[in-house]
């Protein structure tokens, strides 16, 4: 008799929670800061980056012949 009660209060419980856990969370209302207006400042144009040397250039070139043989 007493672990049909037990077995029953068990079931009521897990039903009771199982209720408990559909139910949408609350969540207190908080009211965010207010978001001023961004705008980026207007970008310098891109520098060009400077030429790379001729030497540098003829170095690769030569390197590049060298393993392609």
């Amino acid at each position: 008799m007493q672990d049909d009660l037990e077995a029953e209060l068990e079931e009521l419980e897990g039903a009771e929670l199982e209720e408990q856990l559909l139910q949408p969370a609350t969540i207190p209302h908080t009211k965010l800061p207010a978001v001023q207006n961004y705008s980026p400042p207007a970008q310098a144009p891109a520098r060009r980056a400077p030429p790379q040397s001729t030497t540098e250039d003829d170095e690769l070139a030569a390197l590049q012949a060298e393993m392609a043989l």
